[in-house]
């Protein structure tokens, strides 16, 4: 110590400015630490569920910027804050993460003003449509313009207990189609109070919200728009479509009973067998599984949806999320090589299927053992399989910058059609009415403001 003290006396200008000079140079460093621990983020992410958030950051530190890349979970506000973010051109995120029917409401306007990135020549150069199945980029299209990129298919089978149809006196192989599933109401429902104990039906649909209806519009091959974004809610196949959902819960005798007050009631009655069948999606899956493992672990199966006809498709969608570049974002490219790391990456796929039951849409990703392996809780069904097999019948579903507007005004008047006070026919003619009326509104203001 005192050799230190003796060297730092034989600095030239003393032992006090060499102090000095240690303690700023000391000082820069800290500074230097803590301005590198507080920068700005290369790229900030928004997303709406806590699923993604939780796979996301899970996923970001093996990202060579990973621990620069800020997440944000905003849940049901992120619509909110992002209309805000996009009209004050004020913190944007650089990628965002989207439910699939709020995203319409992004896409008004002239299509050089929209407030996202236009990917489709990325996903066509790159081959990604290819890759992937192609039909599932429809729902984030607008005029043959991909907008985002999706984050799952979600077919949809039927949840059943094979014991209980056995019981009854049927396979699932007896019944492939709806007029199979309908010939035999009969013997799969037993009508009585909902709540007691003598009651039992072949399905459970809603009768208050209209996405079971559209689930089997779209297997059908009908939609709420065209490929052009022209209204086709009316067509004599909507509406067929609407009178035949119905007809299972008002015929005589009824094959569908109504929903119960959540999907945890649904799954019980499910349980003690009366519901024979649930429709659900491949992320309900795992919902089950989550919510009544000990109801219906080891006693249940998955078939496909009964066809329309026979041959016909197999399986139908529900629900869907997306992630896209909103527009403005400064450095694009990069948040293009971001999306693909977190939704386009083979392991992280599969590892999602895992946990949560949801399937890809990159087809390479169906090949991994993964989908293959026997599920206790689908008495040893490889229910992976079953849904990649079906993954190519998804069926696409248009995107408008008018859906929210169309499931809105749907919802609206689907009670009073399940009770009878609005016929099918009248319900879907007026919705259609209605976004029509605000399709051609909207045109005549971006015409008076001089836009193209």
């Amino acid at each position: 110590m005192s050799k230190l003290w003796d060297w730092m006396d034989s600095f030239p200008p003393g032992r006090v400015p060499l102090l000095l000079l240690v303690l700023t140079i000391a000082s820069a460093a800290a500074v230097a630490a803590r301005s590198a621990a507080t920068q700005e983020p290369v790229a900030t992410i928004w997303t709406f569920t806590h699923l993604s958030a939780q796979e996301f950051e899970r996923r970001l530190p093996a990202h060579p910027d990973g621990d620069r890349i800020k997440l944000h979970n905003l849940g049901r506000a992120i619509c909110d804050r992002l209309s805000l973010a996009i009209m004050t051109d004020t913190g944007l995120p650089d990628l965002v993460e989207i439910e699939q029917s709020e995203l319409g409401r992004f896409l008004r306007g002239p299509m050089e003003n929209l407030p996202f990135v236009d990917l489709t020549d990325r996903v066509r150069s790159e081959g990604w449509d290819s890759k992937c199945v192609e039909a599932r980029f429809a729902k984030y299209s607008l005029n043959g313009r991909i907008f985002g990129i999706p984050h799952d298919l979600h077919p949809v089978v039927l949840v059943y207990q094979p014991d209980r149809l056995k019981e009854l006196g049927y396979k699932p192989e007896d019944l492939t189609t709806w007029a199979d599933w309908v010939a035999a109401a009969g013997t799969l429902s037993q009508p009585g109070q909902q709540g007691a104990e003598d009651w039992r039906y072949g399905l459970a649909l809603s009768t208050v919200e209209c996405f079971d209806f559209l689930m089997l519009l779209w297997q059908r091959g009908g939609d709420v728009f065209d490929a052009q974004g022209k209204v086709t809610l009316d067509s004599e196949l909507a509406i067929e479509t609407l009178e035949f959902y119905v007809s299972l819960l008002k015929a005589d005798p009824p094959l569908a009973g109504s929903q119960l007050s959540g999907w945890s009631e649904d799954f019980a009655a499910l349980s003690r067998g009366q519901f024979v069948a649930l429709l659900a999606p491949d992320w309900m899956l795992a919902t089950m599984q989550l919510d009544a493992g000990s109801l219906l672990s080891g006693s249940v199966r998955c078939m496909p949806l009964p066809a329309w006809e026979p041959g016909g498709r197999r399986t139908s969608t529900s629900g869907g999320a997306m992630m896209g570049i909103p527009r403005g974002c400064p450095d694009v490219e990069r948040a293009w090589e971001l999306i693909k790391f977190l939704y386009l990456d083979q392991d992280a796929l599969v590892e999602r299927f895992r946990e949560l039951t949801i399937v890809p849409p990159l087809r390479s990703a169906f090949d991994d053992p993964a989908f293959d392996q026997e599920s206790d809780f689908f008495s040893g069904q490889r229910v992976g399989r079953l849904l990649t097999t079906l993954a190519e019948q998804v069926p696409p579903v248009q995107g408008s910058a008018y859906s929210p507007e169309a499931y809105a005004l749907l919802n609206a008047v689907f009670a009073d059609v399940i009770k009878g006070q609005v016929s099918p026919r009248d319900a879907l003619t007026g919705v259609a009415r209605g976004l029509r009326e605000a399709i051609e509104r909207d045109r005549l203001a971006v015409e008076a403001a001089g836009c193209k």
